[in-house]
C-alpha cells in the first residue's frame, strides 16, 4: 500500500472503500492470524482475508504499531460481506489510556456506510498505539472486515518516489485505501500533478491530495463519475523547497481498476528529483532533564556514512557510533539526544560521506544551554 499525509481528508458517500497499489511497488493484502489478538501492524500493511472476521458481538480483533509524538496517521476499517445491520467499530486507543479511546467510529451499512476511520489523526504522545475492530450493535452474526494504516506525517517509509514527466500506472485493490508518491519540490517551479481512473459508471471515485514535508495541505480535489469527470489535476506553486507527496484514494464500490499518476514541470524551473543528499538539523535543550534534543532531517540517494559530534567548552565528542544508510529518499526525521549539563553555547557538527566524493552533505548548528557549571 502507498499513500501521500492538517490534512483534512474528506472520505464522502463511501460504499467500499479502496487503498491504492501501483504495479512498480504493489501492497500484498496480509490475512490475519487464526484468532487475532494484538497483532503488530505498520504503514502501510493492509489487513484483509478469510482470517479477519468478527465472530460474536464480544469479539475484539486488535492490531498494534509504535509511534511518535505529532505523528498523524490515516486509519481505516471497512466491512468486507457489507450486510446492512452487521456493522463494525474502529477505535483507536493511545498508549497512556485502555479505556478512553482517542479515535471511535462505526460503519452504517444501511445506509451505504461500509467503511470507518479517520484520514487525519495526530497523535499526542510517544509509545505503542492500539487499534480495536469490534462489532457494533448486539445483531449478532459474524463479520468480515479488513484494516489499514498509513504514516502521513512525517512521510510514510513506504511512500515512492517518482520521476517528474514519467507516468506511473497501477491497479486498485480491494480494501487498499490510498497509495503516496513523492518527488523534489523547488519554489523556482511550479507542478501538474494529474491522476486519470477509466470510465466506471456512477460507481465510484478517486481523490488526489498533496501535502509538504511540513504538513501543510493542498486543497483534495475528486473525480465526480455520476458526471463522466474521469481525471483530476492539481497545480502546485511550492512556497519553500522540499519533498511532495500525492495520495491517491478510492471511494465506492468493490471494484478494481487501472489508474495513472502523471506529476510534471508546468512552468519554471522544477529541478529534476531529490538533490543527492540532504542533512539539516534543529537543537532544543531541556534543563531539567540535562538533554539535547537534535531533530536532524536526513536524506541521500546512495549508500552513505552519517556522523554527528557535539562540541562544548573544550571538548568534542561523537554523538553516535557512525551509521551506514542506504538510500534515503524523501528525507527523513531522525532524532537523537545526548545527556549535557548546560554548558552555554554548544555546537553539533554532522556530515554525510560517500567513498567517492568524500563529505557529501555537512550541518553545523549552534545552541545556547545556559550558564556552565
Amino acid at each position: 500500500m502507498r499513500r501521500s499525509t492538517n490534512f483534512a481528508l474528506a472520505v464522502a458517500g463511501v460504499l467500499f472503500g479502496l487503498l491504492l497499489v501501483t504495479q512498480a511497488a504493489m501492497a500484498q493484502a496480509i490475512n490475519c492470524p487464526a484468532e487475532p489478538a494484538r497483532v503488530p501492524i505498520a504503514s502501510g500493511n493492509v489487513f484483509v482475508g478469510p482470517n479477519c472476521v468478527l465472530h460474536t458481538p464480544g469479539d475484539v480483533d486488535s492490531f498494534v504499531f509504535n509511534a511518535n509524538n505529532g505523528d498523524v496517521y490515516w486509519l481505516y476499517a471497512a466491512e468486507v460481506n457489507e450486510v446492512c445491520t452487521q456493522d463494525i467499530g474502529l477505535a483507536l486507543y493511545g498508549p497512556n489510556s485502555n479505556t478512553v479511546p482517542i479515535f471511535q467510529g462505526y460503519t452504517s451499512s444501511c445506509s451505504g456506510g461500509y467503511t470507518v476511520g479517520t484520514a487525519s489523526q495526530t497523535l499526542t504522545a510517544t509509545g505503542r498505539y492500539t487499534l480495536a475492530v469490534t462489532e457494533a450493535g448486539t445483531a449478532g452474526g459474524t463479520r468480515t472486515y479488513g484494516v489499514s494504516i498509513e504514516r502521513l506525517h512525517p512521510f510514510p517509509p513506504n511512500a515512492q518516489q517518482i520521476t517528474l514527466g514519467q507516468p506511473v500506472t497501477g491497479v486498485t485493490t480491494p480494501l487498499i485505501f490510498s497509495d503516496a508518491f513523492t518527488w523534489e519540490g523547488v519554489t523556482t517551479g511550479s507542478y501538474l500533478a494529474k491522476a486519470t481512473m477509466p470510465p466506471s459508471g456512477c460507481r465510484i471515485d478517486m481523490c488526489m491530495t498533496v501535502y509538504s514535508a511540513d504538513g501543510t495541505v493542498a486543497p483534495q480535489q475528486c473525480t465526480n463519475s455520476c458526471s463522466g469527470q474521469y481525471t483530476i489535476q492539481l497545480v502546485l506553486e511550492p512556497s519553500k523547497k522540499g519533498a511532495l507527496m500525492a495520495l491517491l484514494d478510492f471511494v465506492g464500490n468493490n471494484v478494481t481498476f487501472d489508474y495513472t499518476l502523471d506529476v510534471s514541470c508546468l512552468a519554471g524551473q522544477c529541478g529534476s528529483g531529490f538533490p543527492p543528499c540532504t542533512l539539516t538539523d534543529k537543537l532544543m535543550y531541556d534543563s531539567p532533564s540535562s538533554t539535547l534534543t537534535m531533530n536532524f532531517t536526513v536524506g541521500t540517494n546512495t549508500a552513505a556514512t552519517w556522523n554527528a559530534w557535539l562540541t562544548y567548552q573544550d571538548t568534542f565528542v561523537p554523538v553516535f557510533p557512525s551509521i551506514l544508510l542506504q538510500k534515503t529518499v524523501p528525507p527523513a526525521p531522525m532524532t537523537k539526544t545526548y545527556t549535557l549539563t548546560p554548558q552555554g553555547k554548544v555546537g553539533v557538527l554532522s556530515t554525510l560521506t560517500t567513498p567517492p566524493k568524500g563529505i557529501a552533505c555537512s550541518s553545523w548548528e549552534l545552541y545556547d544551554t545556559g550558564t556552565a557549571p
